[in-house]
């Protein structure tokens, strides 16, 4: 093997490696960020409890007198 052929070989090796350590630790390591209040205590992303369900939004439109859409 030539100098330039064995460079190119390393350096595929290399970047095969690489990317596989890459790849193992974004699937390992929790990904975000925390966030922290002025006394050092993380806050957490809870949801608020609204009490109602979620309905589905109503369609824009011309409406006539009776309330129904034309």
């Amino acid at each position: 093997m030539t100098g330039t052929a064995t460079f190119i070989l390393i350096f595929l090796v290399a970047f095969v490696l690489i990317g596989g350590v890459v790849m193992y630790l974004s699937r390992t390591i929790e990904h975000g960020e925390a966030r922290f209040d002025a006394s050092g205590r993380v806050i957490t992303d809870e949801e608020p409890d609204h009490g109602e369900p979620a309905c589905s939004a109503k369609r824009a439109g011309p409406v006539d007198k009776t309330g129904t859409e034309q």
